[in-house]
């Protein structure tokens, strides 16, 4: 079914469909919610609560080109929520032990500032580009490009100084 086809059904909400669109796109989604929470739990919630305001909300979208742009930014806003409301009642660092150099680069990832974080992993990671970021995060493309390379700079830091000043 088509990309076009579907979108219809499913602003005619078209549950099925919804849940079809999220199937395909459910491991693009799944590590953007990794990055933020690291919780199977959490992220599934993410899901059933994006998959809801999504079929609630059909309405709102303006344009449907920027179908899959809306719907990860609601998903990036409630993955947002959550972390916040988990660092209010247990702001807690992942021990690093040693580990792979793969592990080790999400942990460097992990200890940017969100601002940095979250533009590295839907660049980086997930492959937005730019100007599709500046629409999903709802930012200027300057400042885009400025929190990329910012963060570039401070995660080379990280790596280049060992990434782990705990021992």
């Amino acid at each position: 079914m088509t990309t076009t086809i579907l979108l219809k059904k499913i602003k005619k909400r078209d549950m099925n469909a919804l849940l079809d669109w999220f199937d395909v796109r459910q491991s693009k989604l799944y590590k953007i919610g990794w990055a933020y929470l690291k919780n199977h739990h959490d992220v599934e919630d993410i899901f059933h609560n994006t998959i809801l305001k999504v079929h609630d909300n059909i309405g709102q979208l303006k344009e449907d080109n920027y179908f899959e742009t809306w719907v990860t930014s609601i998903f990036i806003n409630e993955c947002r929520a959550v972390y916040r409301k988990k660092e209010q009642i247990a702001p807690e660092r992942v021990e690093s032990g040693p580990l792979d150099s793969q592990l080790e680069l999400l942990n460097d990832l992990d200890r940017l500032e969100d601002i940095h974080k979250e533009v590295i992993i839907l660049k980086y990671l997930q492959g937005y580009s730019q100007l599709e970021i500046a629409d999903i995060l709802n930012l200027p493309v300057g400042t885009v490009k400025s929190r990329l390379y910012r963060g570039l700079i401070v995660l080379r830091q990280l790596i280049e100084g060992g990434g782990n000043d705990e021992l």
